[in-house]
């Protein structure tokens, strides 16, 4: 299994969503992986500064380089999940609809960009990306395999 998660520039919200996804089905033993990628964004910029300060309090090791959403990693994932509606929206036309969804359909809200904001701003968003890893980790229980 397969997961994505998709913002605009690939820098905060969704390797931030990406890092603390993969410690979430780490912790519960599932095996799926995570990636991030891009609305808006070019290949090779690193993930901001305050989101590598809050995966690195969580102790996580994670390294990224930003890159574009492409068709070939759409189709290569079995769930995808957009911050914000308009990231869904964006998505729909290249993605089947049973494996697109937004933050909202899990948590309830969208989840907002910290970018140029301070830390407290990113802490705030890695509680909602955290609620978010817990409610993916939910649904696939079963469907990713248990290690």
């Amino acid at each position: 299994m397969k997961i994505l998660f998709v913002c605009t520039g690939n820098t905060c919200r969704s390797p931030l969503a990406q890092a603390l996804m993969q410690k979430t089905l780490d912790d519960r033993k599932i095996d799926a992986e995570c990636e991030s990628a891009g609305l808006c964004c070019g290949y090779g910029e690193d993930v901001s500064e305050n989101s590598r300060k809050i995966i690195a309090e969580k102790g996580i090791f994670f390294t990224h380089q930003s890159r574009p959403v492409t068709q070939n990693l759409l189709d290569s994932c079995d769930i995808i999940v957009g911050m914000t509606a308009s990231h869904k929206n964006a998505l729909s036309p290249y993605v089947p609809k049973e494996k697109l969804f937004e933050a909202k359909d899990f948590i309830g809200e969208e989840v907002e960009d910290p970018y140029g904001r301070d830390i407290s701003a990113y802490r705030a968003c890695a509680v909602q990306l955290e609620k978010l890893a817990e409610a993916i980790a939910d649904k696939i229980g079963d469907k990713g395999n248990q290690q």
